[in-house]
């Protein structure tokens, strides 16, 4: 079994939030339905290892991500986004603005890690056919952003 690697999952997840139509589908399932974009790029990045988490252990990692989210990562986008509205006309507004990104995504990496943490401390089981999207999202969802990933694969 290949030991799973935080470096190697946010490689992933910047090749793959860069492929058409999966940056909107993710930003959308994260706005409208709640969703961590994160936890839908682990997913999937189990997916293409063969990993087949147990429904116990997506909702596990789901809870740590709702933790996560709500110690920083939330605050940080409203912060983002306040400033966004209030000063973007402001002389320094591009400059803070690229240092909130920047640090956003350093938390975003960090959110990774201990995602990656705690699988490491579970026990995976391979199987040739993986669906652990449909633990996350509804079977509509998860099979939208299969085909957006897989689409771009073939």
């Amino acid at each position: 079994m290949n030991a799973l690697s935080a470096a190697l999952f946010w490689q992933f997840s910047c090749a793959s939030y860069a492929l058409p139509n999966i940056k909107e589908l993710l930003l959308s399932l994260q706005d409208k339905h709640n969703k961590n974009i994160n936890l839908c790029l682990l997913l999937l990045y189990l997916e293409q290892q063969k990993i087949q988490l147990t429904p116990i252990q997506v909702k596990a990692l789901a809870d740590l991500c709702s933790d996560i989210d709500a110690q920083t990562l939330l605050q940080h986008r409203q912060l983002r986004k306040h400033i966004k509205v209030s000063y973007q006309r402001h002389p320094a507004y591009q400059s803070l603005r690229k240092q909130l990104l920047t640090s956003e995504l350093a938390l975003e990496k960090f959110q990774q890690q201990l995602l990656i943490e705690h699988l490491e401390s579970d026990t995976l089981n391979h199987n040739n056919v993986s669906n652990n999207l449909t633990f996350y999202l509804d079977e509509h969802h998860a099979l939208a952003l299969k085909q957006c990933f897989f689409a771009t694969k073939t």
